[in-house]
């Protein structure tokens, strides 16, 4: 019997070996699996940050768009203002104490100029008392 008593104490003993090798291979493993959970949070926080800050971009891109397209509106509306004349009829001009008399058609038959501007709707203009 001795014989039959060591093969038992031998089969418990690699039943005992075989035991902590699955429990260092499942502690392992758990580290394993725990590490990349781990990773796949951080991953997840960091595409989170990612689609929070695209979005808050994306709000301040299309208010610019909307302040842009206002800007331009009114660009638009004050090149309309210059291209058109406000005033008709003939002006007079004094030129380094010389004086000049002319029609606004004159001044303003080319567009985009300064006396175009001047004749236009964006500028208040006042008539001299001494001219006639």
């Amino acid at each position: 019997m001795p014989n039959q008593e060591e093969n038992t104490d031998s089969n418990l003993n690699t039943l005992g070996d075989n035991v902590n090798q699955l429990e260092t291979r499942f502690n392992t493993l758990r580290e394993d699996v725990v590490s990349k959970l781990n990773e796949c949070s951080d991953c997840i926080k960091s595409a989170k940050k990612i689609y929070s800050q695209a979005t808050e971009m994306n709000t301040i891109l299309e208010n610019k768009l909307v302040n842009l397209s206002n800007e331009e509106k009114e660009w638009k509306d004050i090149k309309v203002k210059l291209a058109t004349t406000s005033i008709k009829g003939m002006v007079i001009l004094n030129v380094g104490g010389d004086r000049y008399a002319t029609s606004v058609e004159t001044l303003t038959c080319e567009k985009n100029t300064f006396f175009t501007a001047l004749f236009s709707k964006q500028w208040q203009l006042e008539k001299d008392p001494d001219d006639k």
